[in-house]
């Protein structure tokens, strides 16, 4: 019985220290060619944090996208939805931007300002980027963000237009 006993702790330990190996951090890296007369960006212009609705820290979302070769990113934190605010307020909607700089400011990861614009039907979730101040971007009038953005020369696109709590019938 002894032995069989300490067979199986030794079985379930060896078993256990290799379920623990499995690790994001040697993920393999995004490559794809340049099309000629063109240089291929790899960009995410859609990520959250914890200053919305995420649940890493900018510093987290900067690492990432170094680990998966990408040339930008834009952590486009919801202006409207703030699920963490009561463990994390910031009234500088800018702030997750401040830190991925910080934290990019070593390598060549180009970091976009940008943010979501979060809104009813038929309006939807839409993100601005390459914008210039969040802050500026908030507003009660579904239109006011929008031409917010369109003051501080910004590119809105839709975000999720499939996305069937955004849009049940289907795409207008």
């Amino acid at each position: 019985m002894k032995k069989i006993v300490i067979t199986a702790v030794l079985f379930f330990s060896i078993a256990f220290l290799f379920a623990q190996s499995h690790s994001h951090l040697s993920n393999k890296a995004l490559t794809y060619p340049n099309i000629e007369g063109y240089v291929t960006l790899k960009a995410d212009l859609h990520i959250h944090t914890v200053f919305s609705d995420g649940n890493v820290w900018p510093t987290i979302r900067v690492q990432e996208a170094l680990r998966e070769n990408l040339d930008a990113i834009s952590l486009t934190e919801h202006l409207e939805y703030q699920p963490h605010k009561e463990d994390i307020p910031h009234p500088d909607r800018n702030r997750a931007y401040h830190l991925a700089m910080e934290e990019a400011k070593d390598h060549e990861l180009l970091i976009v300002p940008g943010s979501e614009i979060t809104r009813s039907e038929p309006v939807g979730h839409s993100n601005a980027v390459f914008i210039k101040d969040a802050n500026l971007l908030m507003g009660n009038q579904p239109e006011l963000p929008f031409w917010e953005a369109k003051k501080q020369d910004a590119f809105v696109f839709w975000n999720h237009p499939a996305w069937h709590a955004q849009s049940p019938t289907g795409n207008p």
